[in-house]
């Protein structure tokens, strides 16, 4: 039995869910209002029998025990897992399987000590004058366990320290804190240089930024990518920064170490930053489940106005543009999950939130509370971005925004179109048409794309497990195994697996695209199960087979998910019957069935 399961084991999805928002029996289960959406008939239905929960109305999803905590509290899965691990007097300790970033993260702590340790002997007063000088106190660099690597001169190594604490050269160089040259000697990766110690969410340490002390060229460098550090998958600061976003339902995104440090001393707490690039889907996912609103407050020169779009594009209109004009749908973490506003923080040209919050702080506090949403700012853009002066650039401006119009809310889509028209000097009852036959020529393409003609093969794989769980594990498996397949069913849910870690790995997989990436980033309770999934041997199949391998698993997965919702549903008082959510399910369930085994053929 896993930590999971003997969590699960000890709690009762109903005292748990009774904590939160009052149960009113209802047959074999109980209902209520959801706690999610406003609603007046209740359409939230917890299943002891299941230890599940589901809501029929505006939500249309559900769970078990730790996803329901995961929602109402904001919280990630491991920190849903300790929540309930402390109720159910469980020790979760360390993971069961010992693996290489166990070792890795293991030195990582100790190169911290060893780099603080330098900072604060007679070696490290050129690195203390230097953040004086940045206006860093004390206080603030013990905080963030700001260090100092040792000049090249200095006697004592990172390397001898390593192996003074009893880690292998092996260890050692596979956390890339040192290199190994074709001679065999040693040489320590980071020389001479104040070093910020990168952290994940959970406060561990993964790799390392570092500033050159004498402005020597790199001025910044990191830790190479390692089994767990992965620049795009880690938000600086955010271990100290996530309860304050939580509170405030707003982070914002800086580039640099230094504005968030700088941040955080003047009390802006909310603040992390993507290190100096553009931010990634999988930085955004982990702010998902913290706020509403993420602000990018990112460089004002051209070249860092031009990565916003590029990186505004591909997270609202590329995969809009995919899912609302008729292409197979990508599954990122803005379209599928619980949606977040993002907003653009304007900064004036030549300054950078370090200069500003220190010599200005009430002025970066109205940038703040200034930033437009991301949509106008990419309507801004139009004209720098296509020449709005031609028949040909007015086109090729809508095919790119397109997406972002339908993507938005319904409210906001007028004033949207408005805008749109009228940076492409047309009146705006034009514009509808327009994107109607722009919609039109998006599903002719797709109807001759070679997607589509594996898509159409008929489905002869015979070696899909029966069971549940083992139909689970296959499904996971072969997604693992071939990056490639990334396009899920409209109608598929992370909800249909049975196991909770199944379906956050699952989720996690959709958001990162990169087995490396979920590695470094998965929280460690799910790592033993990760690593189940990833020892399944697969027999040796081609892209087609397992494409449509993974199409009659979500299949058989989906169905067998609503089967026990109508099951659920059957068990629950016949009063709810009246409740128009609950009926539209019933028959959307019923339809949804029946479509599966059409498609099936």
């Amino acid at each position: 039995m896993t930590v999971v399961d003997d969590i699960k084991a000890r709690l009762d999805i109903t005292d748990v869910v009774s904590g939160y928002i009052e149960l009113k029996q209802a047959g074999s289960n109980f209902k209520a209002p959801c706690p999610f959406h406003d609603e007046k008939t209740p359409s939230f239905i917890v299943s002891p029998g299941r230890q599940t929960w589901h809501c029929f109305g505006a939500c249309s999803t559900g769970g078990d025990v730790i996803s329901f905590v995961m929602k109402r509290e904001s919280i990630d899965f491991g920190e849903a897992l300790r929540v309930l691990a402390d109720r159910a007097g469980v020790s979760i300790g360390t993971p069961n399987i010992k693996t290489k970033s166990t070792s890795t993260y293991e030195i990582n702590e100790s190169a911290a000590k060893f780099f603080s340790s330098v900072l604060y002997s007679e070696n490290g007063q050129i690195a203390r004058d230097y953040l004086k000088s940045r206006g860093i106190d004390q206080s603030t660099a013990q905080t963030f366990d700001l260090g100092m690597s040792p000049p090249q001169q200095i006697s004592l190594n990172l390397f001898q320290h390593l192996k003074l604490e009893g880690f292998s050269n092996e260890q050692i160089l596979e956390s890339k804190l040192v290199n190994k040259y074709e001679d065999g000697n040693t040489n320590d990766f980071f020389r001479n240089r104040i070093m910020f110690p990168i952290k994940n969410r959970r406060g561990k340490i993964a790799g390392f930024g570092a500033r050159s002390i004498d402005n020597s060229e790199p001025k910044y460098i990191n830790t190479p990518k390692t089994d767990v550090f992965d620049k795009s998958g880690i938000l600086y600061g955010l271990d100290i920064s996530h309860q304050s976003i939580i509170a405030e339902r707003q982070a914002v995104v800086v580039e640099g170490y230094m504005d968030v440090i700088a941040a955080h001393q003047h009390n802006n707490n909310n603040v992390i930053a993507s290190m100096g690039t553009a931010v990634t889907d999988v930085q955004i996912s982990q702010l998902k489940s913290l706020c509403d609103t993420l602000i990018l407050a990112l460089d004002s020169d051209a070249a860092g106005q031009e990565a916003t779009l590029r990186k505004l594009e591909e997270i609202l209109i590329d995969s809009a543009s995919q899912n609302m004009m008729g292409f197979n749908r990508r599954i990122g973490p803005i379209i599928k999950r619980n949606s977040i506003e993002i907003k653009i923080c304007r900064l004036p040209e030549g300054s950078d939130p370090d200069d500003l919050i220190r010599n200005d702080l009430p002025a970066w506090q109205k940038l703040i509370d200034e930033s437009v949403k991301a949509q106008e700012f990419m309507i801004d853009a139009l004209p720098i971005r296509f020449d709005l002066g031609s028949g040909s650039g007015k086109t090729a401006a809508l095919e790119w925004i397109s997406g972002l119009i339908y993507a938005s809310n319904p409210f906001d889509q007028q004033n949207y179109k408005e805008k749109i028209a009228a940076k492409l000097d047309i009146a705006s009852s034009k514009l509808d048409p327009i994107l109607r036959e722009l919609g039109r020529k998006s599903k002719r393409s797709k109807s001759t794309s070679p997607r589509k003609s594996i898509r159409n093969e008929p489905i002869t794989v015979s070696n899909i497990p029966n069971s549940e769980v083992s139909l689970d594990e296959y499904t996971l498996a072969i997604m693992l195994n071939s990056p490639e397949l990334k396009d899920i069913p409209d109608n598929f849910s992370p909800e249909c697996f049975i196991r909770s870690e199944d379906r956050e790995i699952f989720t996690q997989w959709l958001e990162t695209g990169k087995l490396d990436v979920l590695k470094s980033t998965i929280d460690d309770s799910l790592q033993p199960r990760l690593e189940q999934i990833l020892d399944i041997k697969l027999k040796p199949i081609d892209l087609r087979q397992a494409f449509n391998s993974l199409e009659q698993c979500f299949s058989r997965i989906e169905e067998r998910h609503l089967r026990k919702l109508q099951e659920g549903l059957l068990s629950t008082e016949s009063s709810l019957a009246s409740s128009k959510d609950l009926e539209e399910a019933i028959v959307k369930m019923n339809n949804r069935i029946k479509e599966i085994h059409s498609q099936r053929g």
